[in-house]
Formats: C-alpha cells, sequence, structure tokens
C-alpha cells in the first residue's frame, strides 16, 4: 500500500536526484554541511514516501540533523594528502 500518488513519488525522486552529491564533485561538496544535510533529508524523504521505511527515514534525518549541528565533519579520503 502507498499513501502517496505518483506524481509526488516522482517529485521525491527528482529532488533526491538533484540534491545527492555524485562522484564527479564528492571531494568537491563531502564537507559542506548543507549539501551534505541536504542530500540526507532528501534520502529520507525518499525513504518514508516511496518505501514506507519509517526506521531508515529517522536514521537519514538524524544523520542530516548532525551535519546542521556539526557534529559530522568531513574527513580527508585516505588517498589525498588534503580535505579538498
Amino acid at each position: 500500500m502507498n499513501y502517496w500518488d505518483k506524481e509526488t513519488i516522482e517529485l521525491a525522486q527528482k529532488l533526491n536526484s538533484k540534491l545527492k552529491i555524485d562522484h564527479n564533485n564528492w571531494h568537491k561538496h563531502k564537507g559542506n554541511k548543507y549539501k551534505r544535510s541536504a542530500e540526507l533529508m532528501s534520502a529520507g524523504l525518499c525513504q518514508l514516501i516511496i518505501s514506507l521505511n519509517e526506521k531508515d527515514a529517522i536514521d537519514y534525518m538524524e544523520e542530516s540533523i548532525k551535519w546542521l549541528k556539526e557534529i559530522n565533519i568531513d574527513r580527508p579520503c585516505p588517498s589525498k594528502n588534503s580535505s579538498f
């Protein structure tokens, strides 16, 4: 059973697609708390709307809040010498 119409599901998917950080921009944006938080919020919204998965939706939202509160911070990739 799904509580959402097809248009709402498609909008959630489109928003998620726009907000996710792709592999080409990962090193550029991985430390940006606003981008990381929005990406996680969108993923949580998709879990809730598309999959009706409350547990994963909550997990994504909690991680998003940690980015905004600066509890989560970027760590340099092990193969890189800088955090950029």
